[in-house]
């Protein structure tokens, strides 16, 4: 009688769960491929008029909403943020300068400088519950800076524009914290997205990597070593923005100069986000 490894026995577990177990199968196809079906009602689409950058926060708190609208900021371009959280862990409250409120659909729109800011004015069950965005504005963003705010588990196994909106992007940024919890579950999203896309930026927030303490430094996952080292963004902490959270007050410098790195990592130029506005394709 043959051995069985434990990898084969996980991916057997993994295929029976999806509804995918093949005797003497291994391979498994990546899980994108396997979203259920939208309930009626349901995974309304959405088509947005320019490219969509999702930004995703490997675990509570990492920091993703902070991250997202830092580097909308630092492009300095017309920008539309999105954020899709669940009920009760909006990061946008505070942070618009002009509230012009409900819009009928299900969103609550503001204004920042150059940024549109849409939020869900309640809460979902689940992300294939979400209506979709509104139409963009007259003058439409360059850009969609994409606050999924759900975790990877839950939006792979979801249907709906939420899900294809991350899954189908080119570009992402994943956005953890520098400990020990922070970098397990950065392994595991990574696992989740497999396959990667195109461009993958994983922002850390905490200190620069050569003082990590020697516990983070040693839980380092596979996936996640060999992507620190092309793609590694050092989000500096601040006390002040983690005691207020998002509000009014300036952004900090060092978060946008992380964010601004991220852009260049991403190749947000001004004239590379037009180039992708002008052959965007509509999400489904």
């Amino acid at each position: 009688m043959s051995v069985v490894s434990v990898a084969e026995l996980q991916r057997a577990w993994l295929a029976v769960k999806d509804g995918r177990f093949r005797p003497g199968g291994t391979d498994l196809p990546p899980r994108r491929m396997h979203a259920p079906p939208a309930r009626e009602g349901e995974g309304a689409p959405w088509n947005p008029g320019a490219p969509v950058l999702p930004v995703l926060g490997c675990h509570g708190s990492a920091g993703a909403t902070t991250v997202a609208v830092a580097v909308a900021t630092a492009l300095e371009l017309p920008v539309r943020v999105v954020e899709a959280s669940p009920a009760g862990t909006s990061g946008l409250t505070g942070f618009a300068t002009a509230e012009l409120g409900e819009t009928g659909s299900g969103w609550v729109r503001g204004h920042r400088d150059l940024l549109v800011l849409d939020r869900l004015l309640d809460g979902y069950a689940s992300p294939d519950q979400i209506p979709a965005p509104d139409p963009d504005p007259q003058d439409g963003p360059v850009l969609h800076v994409f606050d999924a705010g759900w975790p990877m588990g839950t939006l792979v196994r979801s249907a709906g524009w939420v899900r294809s909106s991350v899954l189908d992007a080119d570009r992402v940024v994943l956005v953890t914290t520098a400990t020990v919890p922070g970098l397990r579950r950065l392994e595991g999203v990574l696992h989740e997205l497999d396959p990667l896309p195109e461009g993958v930026v994983v922002a850390v927030q905490g200190p620069r990597r050569r003082r990590w303490p020697r516990e983070v430094a040693s839980c380092i996952g596979p996936r996640t070593s060999s992507l620190l080292e092309e793609g590694l963004v050092e989000v500096p902490h601040d006390p002040g923005l983690a005691v207020r959270g998002l509000d009014t007050s300036p952004l900090p410098g060092g978060v946008l100069s992380a964010a601004t790195t991220i852009a260049q990592l991403l190749q947000l130029a001004g004239s590379s986000i037009h180039h992708q506005k002008g052959n965007t394709q509509h999400v489904r």
